[in-house]
């Protein structure tokens, strides 16, 4: 027998002996599926095993075994991500499955904080938060049905990572430790998880960094309490530049916790695909007599009649191109008006006022993937790019001259793009997504309903339309490159090295080269 594969029989029996037999995969295709996320990647390799822990001591042993096997190691979380942030880029790793570092180990209202596994869900932290009538800082990503804590932390969420307050960690060499105040010794009044500025930002270090630093294990995570007023509302522009703006004159109204812009292909199909389970709660809700629609004005009757009426197939976006979807919160329902009306005028002098059936939805069911596909299968990958605010209208009209300067060729494939839009705390946040009809994934596949896994299992492979995708989508990013963009989930895609100062870079790299030596934590993630 070779000796690598002799080195990964005595790695596979190591792990089993940490986790147990039964959370030890080797099987090839079921490694491949591990190793891959959402979009192609040609460059890709396979994970050699993949494991599935429980706690973070047992996270720590994995990792100290794989270094003695002298295996790399990958960090997975829920499998939503698109840049490659777990997916192998080079030979001999081991991919850690962090989903069962799932546990909620202490709510406390009192000194308003959460801390919970990693491997949680942040549609599972959600609901165990509701009986206690609280609420995270952290806005979560709507695909919290499976993304987890970790993933998120690790890819950056714009204007969230502030409500983090404190990690726990897998070093390298497997020390396992912790930051901010929850890194004090028992014995020295003890460690509450509280307060995150306790000297140098160690909890900053390990966010956004798509796991190359450290594993998270636990994070501490702020909570306020659930106010009692919440009002929504929906608006319609004629223009990307039209809504832009309006953005920018939002600018300062921080108590809006949800924006939601979307262009006219998601306007059009919100009702179908991306917040059809949403919809679906919300008419359930409308019609059973519950209260989560009573009280407010007449744009919120029409809300509840488009609401009830889904099932029916009728579309409340109709006609509408540009749109944006709005919440307040505050002490009660009249103060949470207040800031809404103050938020109807300015949106009103650019764009008309639509039911408020999409905030409402998103209310009534935060979280699910079904966007991520498109109605009838169609592949999807998103680019973001995040830009002063100032900027937002030059930027609308620059990505749509992108995309237009390219229809022939998109056309040629059955392509289209679509947008996302949001802003908040002096940025204006754009993602375009490119749709187009490919073979749908077995990662994709298992997290659709039966009925439709099996209709889009046939869709055959479109190797000419992938090709340009992957072309295409390189040239966006080098095109918001030039232009000046800054991004999340940075990963292996964006080109993060060439947009830093060789002095920020060397710190980058020298931080790196502490904390991972032999660079054995998630290699060539931010490109180190």
């Amino acid at each position: 027998m070779a000796a690598a594969a002799l080195t990964l029989k005595s790695a596979v029996a190591d792990f089993a002996k940490i986790v147990g037999p039964g959370y030890v995969i080797t099987d090839p295709a079921e490694c491949r599926v591990y190793s891959n996320d959402i979009f192609f990647w040609d460059d890709a390799h396979t994970a050699d095993i993949v494991v599935q822990p429980s706690s973070a001591k047992e996270v720590s042993e994995i990792v100290t075994a794989a270094g003695r096997h002298g295996l790399s190691i990958y960090t997975r979380g829920g499998g939503m991500s698109y840049t490659k942030g777990y997916v192998p880029a080079v030979g001999g790793a081991v991919l850690i499955d962090m989903r069962r570092v799932n546990e909620i180990f202490e709510i406390n209202p009192t000194d308003r904080y959460v801390v919970v596994g990693t491997g949680c869900t942040w549609e599972k932290v959600a609901e165990a938060l509701k009986p206690h009538g609280l609420k995270l800082v952290f806005l979560a990503p709507f695909s919290g049905v499976y993304s987890t804590v970790g993933g998120a932390l690790s890819q950056n969420v714009p204007a969230s990572m502030k409500g983090i307050l404190g990690l726990e960690v897998v070093r390298a060499d497997g020390a396992i430790v912790r930051t901010g105040a929850w890194g004090r010794k028992p014995s020295h009044g003890g460690a509450a998880p509280f307060f995150r500025d306790y000297g140098p930002d160690l909890t900053g270090m390990f966010l956004g960094d798509t796991g190359a630093m450290g594993i998270k294990t636990a994070a501490v995570m702020h909570l306020y309490a659930r106010p009692e007023g919440a009002a929504h509302a929906s608006f319609a522009f004629e223009t990307y530049e039209d809504m832009a703006a309006t953005m920018i004159d939002l600018g300062n109204h921080d108590y809006l916790y949800r924006r939601v812009g979307l262009d006219p292909f998601k306007s059009q199909n919100s009702v179908k695909v991306g917040f059809k389970e949403a919809l679906k709660t919300l008419g359930d809700v409308s019609t059973s007599g519950t209260t989560v629609l009573s009280g407010l004005k007449d744009t919120v009757k029409m809300a509840a009649q488009g609401a009830a009426g889904m099932v029916g197939g009728s579309n409340f976006m109709d006609g509408v191109k540009w749109s944006m979807h709005l919440s307040t919160e505050a002490l009660d329902m009249a103060g949470a008006e207040t800031g809404m009306e103050r938020v109807r005028k300015i949106c009103l002098k650019r764009g008309r006022e639509i039911a408020n059936v999409l905030p409402r939805a998103m209310e009534a069911r935060s979280f699910s993937v079904r966007g991520f596909l498109g109605g009838q299968g169609q592949r999807w990958i998103p680019t973001n790019s995040l830009w002063p605010l100032s900027r937002a209208v030059e930027v609308a009209t620059a990505v749509q001259g992108f995309f237009n300067a390219r229809r022939a060729e998109m056309q040629k494939h059955g392509m289209w793009e679509s947008y996302m839009t949001n802003w908040g705390q002096g940025y204006f946040q754009c993602e375009p997504s490119v749709y187009w009809v490919d073979e749908v994934s077995e990662l994709h596949l298992r997290h659709l309903g039966k009925e439709e896994a099996d209709k889009f299992r046939a869709l055959p492979p479109n190797l000419p339309a992938r090709a340009y995708v992957m072309k295409l989508r390189n040239e966006l990013r080098d095109f918001f490159f030039d232009l000046g963009a800054v991004h999340v989930q940075l990963a292996k895609f964006y080109r993060f090295e060439d947009s830093l100062s060789s002095e920020t870079w060397r710190l980058l790299k020298d931080v790196k080269g502490m904390l991972d030596p032999d660079g054995r934590l998630n290699p060539k993630n931010l490109g180190l």
